[in-house]
């Protein structure tokens, strides 16, 4: 994606501020800007001794990515289902639009762990993922076998789209040379991107090709910066006789499911046995295509609900097991009429005797299968998806995807989200999950904060707090989440609104789901400690979540997520409370700042070693005030709590 210059940066900047507030700051929803880079097109064909992956497999080669078929996934346990040799690209459902079926291969900025090629450097654009495919057997085969190679492209979709003429997806052919493997690029494509699936059919016909370890890659050229610039590959089919990848039937899901919950995608188990019937949805709406040439019929439609290993709790719909479906979309209403496998009417329901404090339910939707090749044994195909509810101690809105950024841009900016708890409680923090791209704010700071409920709008704070924070990112795995705690718990009940003031004007950029529109209503914000509660514009739902004690006696760190925890990197203040000189000692080279309780900042300093740091506060006023300290060296913050007394 392109970037401008940082002078025509500053000048939009100005304009959007006093068009919409009159101050420096806004409310942003992020595609990511970078800088306008030549395209490197040194390379079209490349000599690499490659080696490993999976035994070369027959043809059709077939993948529409609905099934684990990436090495990473599959490549131990159940190597038939490998389509891929190792590789940094993922399988998404949430990003692509109209997908052919349900999953894609998407090629982003992102390594294989979901962290940026290149964070927060000088704005690069390079080579970043590649996907190659198995070997495939094309020895002793001519020209007359007519094998092609078919597949589906799609640049953008909910994410951020590549910049034409500057991004590019690839395609690379492998022939053997006398030095080892040579790829030679057979198709390219830096012209279109649409929000709609383009089919490309490229034929294997030159001798080159023809051999026992056929294979072919993938490759996107765009920022290296984070999850921007994507393209979306879906049904690609490598077959004899001139065949390609548009079956005569193919009905499939097209989107996932992530929750039978009325309100949330998550909620604390002892919040929702206070009343299971009211957070049951009523009605589950779930998008199909019917990927061919003719209408067909939908058949033998059910949902099954499962605990543990316990036998699962199975349901048909009454009105979907012979229904004529046109070519396209459509959509199934899967909680109406629904039948148990006696034959009774029923109606879904987590089943609220199965745990005390937390619980796990496995749900499974499917349709008879209609379509060839893509039936795969004991996992979800595109005739079947599953996802898991999990009842915790936590609530949550998205679906546990960021397709983009949501940030504010003002210093000391306020983010506050409104949730409803169904029972009273103990708050002891919030989850977030901050994506990496463009901004590496790990050095920014912020502070949690909880405010009670004003007519929908965020009211007074419940509880003060003063202990810093700062972003974290993983590498170990996309749209993770870092746990914050509470300085104390803090008993909530009704509705609360959780969130943060930022110090600084630097975006945190906070994860922003587009399949979910919890930010309607929900999601309030402040440019600046003396500015109005605004609601926000911006459609998604941010990724932040309160955690709850939950019926448990003590705090416990949701699962899959990391806990920020603060090293010390300074002594105490001293004299602490004071009205005249205050010191500590900084252990290292360290920024530090002292704020109002408001968040205005009021002093601030930096040493470069070891010291002790002295500072006036004789023209303070009275209150409480805190000095937080960020090392230069690492990402390591300290904070502490000053209180100044009257002179």
């Amino acid at each position: 994606m392109t970037r401008t210059s940082p002078a025509y940066c500053f000048i939009i900047t100005l304009i959007f501020a006093f068009s919409a507030t009159g101050i420096f700051s806004q409310e942003l929803e992020r595609d990511l800007q970078f800088i306008d880079l030549n395209h490197d097109e040194r390379i079209i064909s490349e000599v690499n001794s490659r080696g490993g992956g999976s035994a070369p497999m027959g043809l059709p080669f077939l993948d529409d990515f609905a099934w684990p078929s990436s090495f990473e996934e599959s490549g131990f346990d159940r190597p038939e289902l490998v389509r891929w040799d190792s590789s940094p690209v993922r399988r998404t459902s949430t990003f692509a639009i109209s997908p052919p079926t349900i999953g894609v291969a998407t090629l982003d900025g992102l390594d294989g762990g979901g962290y940026p090629y290149a964070f927060n450097s000088s704005d690069p654009h390079d080579w970043n993922d590649t996907l190659t495919s198995r070997k495939i057997l094309l020895g002793g085969m001519t020209a007359d076998n007519n094998v092609n190679l078919s597949f589906w492209f799609e640049g953008g979709g909910i994410g951020n789209a590549p910049d034409l003429g500057e991004d590019s997806l690839i395609v690379e052919f492998k022939s053997i040379g006398f030095e080892g493997d040579i790829w030679t690029r057979v198709w390219s494509n830096d012209t279109i991107t649409t929000d709609e699936f383009i089919q490309v059919v490229i034929p294997i016909y030159d001798g080159i090709y023809l051999h026992n370890s056929f294979q072919f890659r993938f490759r996107n050229y765009g920022t290296q910066e984070g999850n921007a610039d994507l393209w979306h590959i879906d049904y690609v089919f490598v077959a004899e006789n001139g065949s390609i990848g548009n079956p005569q039937e193919e009905l499939a899901f097209l989107y996932p499911a992530y929750t039978l919950l009325r309100n949330f995608s998550a909620m604390p188990w002892t919040h929702y046995k206070d009343n299971p019937e009211f957070h049951m949805r009523d009605t589950l709406h779930v998008a199909h295509t019917n990927f061919g040439t003719t209408a067909n019929n939908q058949e033998n439609t059910g949902i099954k609900i499962q605990v543990g290993e316990d036998a699962p709790t199975m349901y048909n719909n009454e009105f979907i097991q012979n229904v004529s479906v046109p070519i396209g979309p459509f959509s199934t209403e899967y909680l109406s009429t629904l039948l148990d496998m006696t034959g009774v009417t029923a109606s879904v329901l987590y089943d609220p005797l199965a745990s005390d404090t937390t619980a796990t339910f496995n749900v499974s939707l499917w349709e008879e299968e209609v379509g060839y090749y893509t039936n795969q044994s004991a996992v979800y195909d595109n005739d079947s998806i599953g996802f898991t509810q999990v009842f915790d101690n936590y609530y949550a809105y998205d679906d546990g995807s960021a397709e983009k950024a949501y940030s504010l841009e003002s210093v000391g900016g306020q983010l506050a989200v409104r949730y409803p708890l169904a029972i009273a409680d103990t708050l002891d923090g919030i989850k977030i999950h901050f994506t990496p791209f463009y901004d590496n704010a790990e050095l920014e700071t912020f502070v949690i904060k909880v405010w009670a409920d004003d007519a929908g709008t965020p009211g007074e704070q419940i509880d003060t707090m003063y202990q810093f924070n700062s972003p974290l990112y993983f590498t170990d795995g996309h749209d993770k989440f870092a746990y914050y705690s509470c300085d104390h718990p803090i008993p909530v009940s009704g509705i609360i609104h959780v969130g943060f003031i930022q110090q600084n004007v630097e975006h945190l950029n906070i994860g922003l789901d587009k399949n979910t529109n919890a930010n309607a209503g929900n999601l309030h914000y402040k440019l600046g400690s003396s500015a109005e509660w605004l609601s926000s514009e911006i459609q998604g739902s941010v990724m932040i979540h309160p955690v709850l004690r939950a019926g448990k006696d003590a705090p416990e760190i949701p699962q899959e997520v990391e806990e920020f925890t603060v090293n010390d990197i300074s002594s105490n203040l001293y004299p602490n409370p004071t009205s005249s000189i205050v010191s500590f000692k900084a252990h290292e080279a360290l920024i530090w700042s002292v704020f109002s309780l408001n968040g205005d900042l009021v002093l601030d300093g930096k040493v470069d070693r070891a010291c002790v740091v002295t500072f006036n506060t004789s023209d303070f006023s009275p209150g409480i005030y805190f000095v937080n300290m960020s090392s230069t060296r690492s990402v390591s913050n300290s904070c502490k709590r000053l209180v100044i007394l009257p002179h």
